[in-house]
């Protein structure tokens, strides 16, 4: 048995984060009623324009069923409402407002199913300055304070963490709120601001503000301020990559046995006494000296015989991975997290294998991405009830697809 089984999820969610969300439930055993547009979701539209990349819409979206609807026509309104009436949880990711303009707001809602659990997904959250405001995972990252270290260049995230930690957020906000209406008997409306976890999720940012009071006394102490130690273009030889001959290694010697045998290893022993490497704060001073010493060993060997060398020592390390790389390691294979799905139109479809491994419940990937519209009539007919006519009207006057 799935530990979400028997619990109904409606999903109005376009692109990444709110995707992740009923992913995340849909991967727990929930049923997830994908509702997209005629058009479809945008992040579906965008991988249509590349011929077959659609196969990667069952990276975020498999696990559920999807019905197409115009909510708003009052027809399509309606069975979004009946749909809404018999769920648990509602998830939108929709620009505050847009939901209530559209009669499917949490007290419309709410109205319906009085426990229902409505989890609402934006760039700045329901109430503040501007909730109107709309964001992408580029925008929340920004004012989240996450390129605070990247002033000096335009490069781009190289993922999505903005979109794809708050849709993480919003599925324990949903299993919190499960949790407690098993308690009270009541739903409850989650009000999730992408701004708000990617802030709460900036080490740096919320650090220098806890040691204000102090940052002179430690910038005194460090000879710099303590956000630039493992932020900067200066190298840290305690933290860090290190180049090797064939790409580079992260290595982590922070404590005194570490550092003593990480010097070991490199065929230094007395970096480890050296006045000028002995602590990290003379390190920290003297990162230059360090890291050539260091990175003269790493140049000299392949990343594995580096990995291997240290590992013996235990001391943290492991190769800076390729994506290409990454697709084929040994402990992710033996974890299970490549998985394959089967599509209609596709074929065998790689996704990643569920992160949380319970060992009193099933991890199982049931089915792809639905094709837009494709549960349609199934879900009028055998969820709502709908009769086959009503359901032909309805596809005629394209309420839904």
């Amino acid at each position: 048995m799935q530990i979400l089984k028997g619990i109904t999820v409606i999903d109005i969610t376009q692109f990444i984060s709110g995707s992740r969300c009923t992913q995340i439930l849909a991967d727990l055993g929930a049923e997830v009623i994908k509702v997209e547009p005629p058009q479809g979701d945008t992040l579906r539209l965008i991988f249509k324009l590349m011929p077959g990349a659609e196969r990667c819409y069952s990276v975020l979206n498999r696990n559920k069923y999807g019905i197409a609807v115009d909510w708003r026509d009052p027809r399509g309104c309606d069975i979004v409402r009946k749909l809404a009436s018999g769920a648990d949880i509602l998830v939108h990711n929709l620009v505050p407002g847009a939901m209530e303009r559209g009669g499917l707001g949490y007290e419309d809602i709410r109205a319906l199913k009085n426990d229902i659990i409505y989890a609402a997904i934006s760039g700045f959250g329901a109430t503040g300055v501007e909730p109107e405001r709309s964001a992408f995972d580029i925008v929340a990252q920004s004012v989240g304070g996450q390129y605070w270290n990247d002033q000096d260049t335009f490069l781009l995230p190289d993922n999505y963490w903005g979109d794809l930690i708050t849709g993480a957020y919003s599925a324990i906000a949903v299993l919190i709120a499960l949790l407690g209406r098993e308690r009270t008997g009541r739903g409850q409306y989650i009000d999730i601001s992408m701004q708000d976890v990617m802030y709460y999720n900036n080490y740096r940012a919320t650090m220098d503000k806890a040691l204000e009071p102090i940052m002179g006394f430690v910038e005194k102490e460090l000879g710099r301020n303590p956000r630039d130690v493992l932020n900067s273009e200066d190298r840290m030889p305690f933290y860090g990559f290190f180049k090797s001959k064939d790409g580079k290694v992260a290595v982590v010697a922070i404590t005194p046995r570490q550092w003593r045998d990480l010097a070991e290893v490199i065929g230094r022993p007395e970096m480890a006494t050296d006045p000028k490497f002995s602590n990290v704060i003379v390190q920290v001073q003297n990162h230059d000296e360090a890291v050539a010493l260091i990175e003269e060993w790493t140049t000299a060997h392949d990343s594995r015989d580096i990995i291997a060398r240290l590992e013996s020592k235990k001391i943290p390390c492991g190769i800076a991975y390729t994506s290409e790389q990454v697709n084929r390691d040994e402990n992710l294979a033996v974890r299970g997290m490549f998985r394959t799905v089967t599509h209609a139109q596709y074929g065998d479809i790689n996704v990643p294998g569920f992160p949380f491994k319970f060992s009193e419940y099933e991890q199982e990937i049931r089915m792809p991405a639905p094709g837009l519209g494709e549960h349609s009539r199934f879900i009028l007919e055998d969820r709502l009830g709908y009769a086959p006519a009503e359901i032909d009207v309805l596809l005629g006057d394209g309420v839904v697809l």
